[in-house]
């Protein structure tokens, strides 16, 4: 089948972010408001595992800042065994979590069936000699652009084989720019800005795991206020 996806010839939007560790590092300041999707876990069953439940059996709290790894950890007080398989997905998102997220997301652009999306140069798979003639360069990463309906987010990816590996592209908005999604190879969370309506939905939608935030909180790795004492590694 033919792919909805196709290079960029022309970078269609200028952003001007912060360079500090905070939202606004990813999403253009520009938005009513700012969401943050949590990546699931995996439970040992296999199954996603959302950071509320994980952080119900580890004494942690989830919070909108909250960082996985003291989060997971809690207090230890709770259980001495971790209560997942996996930890939350860094740099991804499961298949079923990009489809809740489009839904949404669909709901509130003009042009579903128009939109961009940004897939980091960095990744090994891309071919050298198959690359965008658009580029996006930001701060610390340059991103090939690609275009097609928003269904095209699932058509990322390469072939090995007969399996398909899909790849979640790094950055998409639609040609209306009325959102704006934003994940980075190297975090456990995706953030959108976009209108008030579409936060409370995302925040409200069972299938997704989302906290409203600012778009000057902070990001990084120790930017969690409420999980702090949770226990060293074992030697």
């Amino acid at each position: 089948m033919e792919p909805d996806l196709k290079p960029v010839v022309a970078v269609p939007i200028a952003l001007m972010m912060s360079t500090s560790p905070e939202v606004n590092s990813l999403v253009p300041p520009t938005f009513e408001s700012y969401a943050r999707l949590l990546h699931p876990a995996r439970a040992r069953d296999g199954s996603p595992a959302r950071w509320a439940d994980v952080a119900a059996r580890s004494g942690g709290t989830v919070h909108a800042l909250a960082q996985w790894v003291p989060m997971a950890h809690g207090s230890g007080a709770a259980t001495a065994e971790p209560t997942f398989a996996a930890p939350a997905s860094v740099g991804d998102l499961p298949a079923e979590t990009v489809s809740a997220l489009c839904d949404v997301l669909a709901r509130h652009t003009t042009t579903s069936g128009d939109c961009y999306f940004g897939l980091w140069e960095g990744y090994g798979w891309i071919p050298k000699g198959a690359m965008p003639e658009a580029r996006l360069e930001l701060e610390h990463r340059s991103y090939l652009l690609l275009r097609g309906p928003l269904s095209g987010v699932e058509q990322v990816g390469f072939w090995m084989g007969l399996h398909f590996y899909r790849q979640v592209p790094d950055l998409w908005w639609p040609a209306d720019r009325s959102w704006y999604v934003a994940r980075d190879t190297d975090l456990d969370s995706t953030y959108v800005g976009g209108s008030d309506a579409l936060v409370r939905e995302l925040v409200a939608d069972p299938r997704l795991e989302v906290w409203p935030v600012q778009s000057t909180d902070p990001i990084d790795a120790g930017s969690d206020p409420i999980n702090r004492n949770w226990p060293a590694p074992a030697t």
